[in-house]
């Protein structure tokens, strides 16, 4: 992956196989099958689901509506 699908950020690292992490607004996603899954990074360091409305939205919907950009920490 080129780019962040939640913040467009180019400030993308892989972290295992299909699975990437952005630097910019710290959410983790997965992408295989034809889908993309997105997880919000906790403080901790734990991951869970991103259960916002960007669940809702078709995905190309959620790069044109970027989430605000949080810091993990």
């Amino acid at each position: 992956m080129n780019s962040c699908p939640i913040c467009g950020s180019r400030e993308v690292g892989r972290i295992g196989r299909e699975r990437y992490y952005c630097g910019e607004c710290c959410h983790e996603w997965t992408k295989g099958g034809g889908e993309v899954k997105i997880y919000e990074v906790l403080s901790d360091g734990s991951i869970e689901p991103l259960t916002t409305v960007l669940e809702i939205e078709p995905f190309s919907r959620i790069v044109s509506h970027p989430i605000p950009r949080r810091r993990a920490g």
